[in-house]
């Protein structure tokens, strides 16, 4: 399971990609119209990307944007980088290895985000949230999608979301599985700086 769909590598991690983009697009496509953005220029996020269907829904709803993908797995970036390689050359698309836990990203910097079928893999749900929540401009959306074969939302969810900081929380019906839409908003709490917080942009996200 871990090789196959938590970090996809060797053999088993080839089959669990080549599954996932064949049964993905329907809540990809799902995840991303419910982020209910519409400004063809936004900067989006895309947490555990795996074969890059999320990135390349992203990348044709938001048309003149910019996409930004995070996830450890190298197979998972060669397939999306594959499936999104015209992205990458304009540079529309950038993809970064790394964890939600640690964002490899400077504050404040998204319009939305998505992942699916993943946070209930995050080793610290409640950190990676809150890296979510620093990465993201006040009044970013973001959208949390889980299909039946990933093995469903975690307990308590709506909850997990709430004690993270993101408010106007919905879980609206889904035909492919579940989903949650939440809103981050910035609170004082949030501008006042921390030991060691600070965190420099990628030379090609500055």
């Amino acid at each position: 399971m871990h090789d196959m769909f938590v970090r996809p590598s060797g053999v088993a991690g080839e089959r669990g990609l080549r599954t996932m983009a064949q049964a993905g697009r329907g809540m990809a496509l799902e995840a991303v119209a419910l982020l209910g953005i519409d400004a063809p220029r936004a900067r989006m996020l895309e947490i555990g990307f795996g074969p890059g269907v999320g990135l390349e829904v992203l990348l044709n709803s938001f048309s003149q944007g910019e996409v930004v993908g995070v996830d450890p797995s190298e197979a998972s970036h060669r397939h999306a980088a594959t499936r999104n390689a015209a992205a990458i050359a304009r540079g529309r698309l950038h993809l970064l290895s790394g964890t939600a836990e640690a964002l490899p990203l400077p504050d404040e910097q998204f319009d939305g985000a998505i992942f699916v079928d993943n946070l209930h893999f995050w080793p610290d749900p409640r950190a990676g949230l809150a890296e979510v929540r620093r990465v993201l401009r006040d009044g970013a959306p973001v959208v949390c999608a889980f299909t039946p074969p990933s093995g469903g939302p975690p307990a308590r969810l709506r909850r997990l979301f709430e004690t993270a900081g993101f408010s106007e929380i919905t879980e609206p019906r889904s035909v492919h599985g579940s989903l949650l839409r939440a809103i981050h908003r910035v609170l004082p709490e949030d501008r006042m700086p921390q030991p060691g917080d600070v965190r420099q942009a990628p030379d090609h996200l500055a």
